[in-house]
């Protein structure tokens, strides 16, 4: 069955077929409503391949831009594999992904703004970024490009829609894990890699400031390393040492391997509960030896595969999206490790 079928059926023409199922142009509410009764009468279903196949390629650029390659690097699969399922659509998807160090540093910032102009000047139809703020997203606004964000989520009106992990159900997650894992009794610090007023980070520490409600810890502090290693590292010792009694660390980035090395070498592994987040190499047998009681995952690559392909149906099928979609956070421990 196709809008041919439909035309004749109809007596009208195909390209009224198409303006009334698109809900573009102009058609009268009669017409429209005689195309999606025989829609319905014939069973017809588009052809998205075919019209796909019809017009140009949609452009996408694929942006990883975070302080740990490890951390980008199982985005940048994600939205691979969701390349891979999206190739006969006729869709052309270009990878850009920085690792010469922090993505707080002035080459990292740099890069970025570089990179957003470049995508800019190109006129890419979408823009997939798994990034941070930077003033470039508003010459992607300017110039028509379709900007979705992955992890970390800019203004909402400088992009369509962000696929992100639920940070608020993660800080309530750690905070109950440590009162159910650790001692109750001693002091316990959030380890941020973000400003805790803003993004992400806030959302995190708000929910697990909110779990203490039916929790009760004693928060000590909140200390932004900013996903430096060398600042994470500084700030640990600084800590270790200014509470000697500390019973819980929340780690709420992947910045989580210059802390366990500070723990570990002033002596202090096993004696404290440490609840990371995500899972990458080094931190597996930290896992299995009982030094992290728990990591929460937040599964960096469904959310870049998720976001590439409801991109492409934004751009290609007009489709609508929602403003934000959560993934759910996992924790991961010891008795479950291999499945991650």
């Amino acid at each position: 069955m196709t809008i041919y079928d439909i035309a004749k059926e109809l007596n009208i023409s195909t390209a009224t077929v198409n303006r009334a199922l698109s809900g573009k142009g102009r058609v009268s509410e009669k017409t429209r409503t005689r195309v999606m009764e025989a829609v319905s009468r014939m069973d017809f279903k588009p052809n998205f391949l075919a019209r796909s196949l019809s017009r140009r390629a949609v452009r996408i650029a694929v942006v990883a831009f975070t302080s740990f390659p490890e951390f980008h690097n199982e985005f940048v699969r994600g939205t691979q594999d969701a390349y891979a399922e999206l190739v006969d659509y006729n869709i052309a998807v270009d990878f850009f992904r920085f690792d010469q160090g922090g993505s707080n540093s002035p080459g990292g910032l740099g890069y970025l703004e570089n990179l957003l102009a470049h995508i800019a000047r190109e006129k890419y139809d979408g823009a997939l970024v798994c990034g941070r703020y930077a003033k470039g997203f508003e010459l992607l606004r300017k110039g028509g490009v379709t900007v979705a964000t992955i992890v970390s989520d800019i203004e909402p009106e400088l992009r369509k829609f962000c696929v992100r992990y639920n940070g608020r159900v993660a800080g309530r997650t750690a905070a109950e894990l440590i009162f159910r894992m650790g001692d109750r009794s001693r002091p316990v610090v959030i380890a941020t890699g973000g400003d805790e007023k803003r993004g992400i980070h806030e959302e995190i520490v708000a929910g697990f400031k909110e779990q203490l409600a039916a929790c009760p810890l004693k928060l000590e502090a909140v200390c932004c390393h900013y996903d430096d290693e060398g600042l994470a590292y500084r700030e640990t010792v600084r800590i270790l040492a200014e509470y000697p009694d500390l019973g819980g660390i929340y780690v709420n980035s992947f910045n989580s391997r210059s802390i366990l090395r500070a723990v570990c070498e002033h002596g202090r592994a096993g004696e404290i509960c440490i609840i990371t987040s995500d899972v990458y190499g080094e931190l597996r047998p930290y896992i299995r030896d009982g030094v992290v009681s728990a990591t929460i995952f937040q599964d960096q690559y469904q959310q870049g595969k998720l976001g590439l392909r409801l991109l492409y149906q934004a751009i290609a099928e007009d489709l609508s999206v929602s403003d934000t979609t959560l993934i759910s956070p996992q924790i991961v421990m010891a008795s479950n490790l291999d499945l991650y």
